[in-house]
């Protein structure tokens, strides 16, 4: 064999080998977009998993919250609504007072 063989012999099994080197490559790109996209959905899970836990964690404290408030409005309404029948009683018999006092005074006037 001469060495013009010899050369292209070689050229041919460094052809074969590069196409071979290409065809694994095309593979392990496959493979590492697979595994990538995989990747992506199992940490598009989680973080939707997170978001949901912080959302309902986020919800219940607003709704601790407005529960919390809202007694204290009840018991202020409540505290108010004594003092406005306590007023009312108050007021009612004061005023009772004052239109006996003048139905009297009216007439013993009259009289």
């Amino acid at each position: 064999m001469s060495s013009v063989d010899k050369i292209i012999n070689a050229l041919a099994e460094l052809e074969h080998d590069i196409e071979t080197l290409s065809t694994k490559v095309q593979e392990m790109k496959k493979r590492i977009l697979t595994n990538s996209d995989n990747e992506i959905s199992k940490l598009k899970e989680k973080i939707i998993e997170i978001a949901k836990n912080e959302s309902e964690k986020i919800i219940a404290d607003a709704k601790k919250e407005a529960e919390e408030k809202s007694q204290k409005i009840l018991k202020d309404a409540e505290s108010n609504l004594s003092k406005l029948k306590e007023n009312t009683k108050l007021t009612f018999e004061k005023s009772v007072k004052l239109v006996v006092d003048s139905v009297l005074n009216k007439s013993e006037t009259k009289s």
